[in-house]
């Protein structure tokens, strides 16, 4: 019983319970609702805890006897807090698969605790934010003095699952982010674009808060940070009035719409777009007195890579012996895990 993985109802926990199985591991499976839990853990054979996040110690209790939480509920706005705290307790690592700033934010304060107690804190062990967090290592290692770090991201044939737009909808009317001088600073999303070429093909891309503004920065130290994703000219254009709907946006009965159309239409990428899909990753550091290099990265379809790599780290974190505290994926395992998953490429 070393790994719990709680959510594994989601959209992405399925998809890492089913890669476990195909892997030959034998997680516990966990999550509130015992009718969507109970039926995939049957499917796989796997053992299963049902139990919500209200009370750090009554949660402790469900993790007896359990090595490593992943956690796989999002928004983590809303579920990393309790885990964490039950994981302190019960002496449990903890990862997870978000890409919210104000998560690794808060999470990297519990790292006295964490290193007290012996165990790992280390969230954003999928997409968000392994790749880039590798590219940021890289472009480090080459250039030790950089004061400025780009980085972005899009995807070619892939879609997006219901829990990550339920995120979105979380954060609906909220602001972009980039760090300055070491400092996060609001600022709108959507404030910087540019045409990025990452390798294989040229996209326009604007500015938005990855979670990398928070990691790249634990990882690297590189003080100015800015993060990018592909869009269309369209959606850009949009995100220009969006001061206009941000107070709109932010209203509770705007959220609770939004939600419930999400369950109801929102599923997430077919199996053949994770199959058939990639991901591109572009990085670009530069020092003070101008000196630049880049980076890229190709790998597979986004929610696919976040099981590859969720689990990969996993078990590297059972395996590695006397390490604690609040970690980041390339700044405790270095620049060349993303290329442990099969059909990733640096260049």
């Amino acid at each position: 019983m070393d790994i719990l993985i709680y959510g594994a109802s989601g959209y992405t926990g399925k998809l890492i319970a089913a890669l476990a199985f195909s892997k030959g591991l034998k997680p516990i499976l966990a999550g509130r609702s015992e009718t969507n839990i109970k039926p995939l853990a049957e499917k796989y054979g796997f053992g299963f805890r049902i139990f919500n996040l209200d009370g750090a110690n009554e949660v402790a209790k469900h993790l007896k006897g359990i090595r490593l939480v992943l956690n796989c509920a999002g928004p983590f706005s809303k579920t990393a807090k309790q885990m964490v705290e039950a994981c302190l307790i019960s002496g449990t690592h903890y990862l997870d698969i978000t890409g919210e700033i104000e998560v690794f934010e808060l999470l990297k304060l519990y790292d006295a605790k964490a290193r007290e107690a012996g165990i790992v804190i280390l969230p954003g062990v999928g997409f968000d934010v392994v790749p880039t967090d590798c590219a940021a290592k890289y472009l480090h290692d080459q250039l030790p003095d950089a004061t400025h770090l780009e980085l972005a991201f899009t995807s070619l044939g892939g879609g997006i699952s219901q829990g990550t737009v339920l995120t979105l909808v979380e954060n609906l009317g909220g602001s972009g982010a980039v760090r300055q001088n070491g400092k996060i600073i609001p600022k709108p999303t959507g404030h910087l674009s540019k045409v990025i070429d990452f390798g294989s093909k040229k996209r326009f891309c604007m500015s938005i808060p990855w979670g990398d503004i928070s990691t790249a920065f634990s990882t690297t130290g590189i003080p100015n940070i800015a993060t990018y994703t592909g869009v269309s000219k369209s959606t850009y254009r949009f995100m220009q009035w969006q001061w206009l709907f941000n107070p709109i946006l932010r209203t509770k009965w705007v959220k609770k719409l939004a939600n419930n159309y999400v369950r109801k239409n929102i599923t997430g990428p077919t199996p053949e777009q994770n199959q058939q899909g990639k991901s591109l990753v572009w990085g670009r550091a530069e020092n003070a007195s101008g000196k630049s290099i880049e980076v890229r990265i190709e790998t597979p379809e986004g929610y696919r890579l976040t099981s590859e790599t969720a689990l990969l780290i996993a078990q590297k974190v059972l395996s590695t012996e006397s390490i604690s505290g609040y970690q980041t994926p390339a700044g405790l395992f270095g620049s060349d895990l993303i290329l442990e998953i099969t059909g990733t490429k640096l260049y």
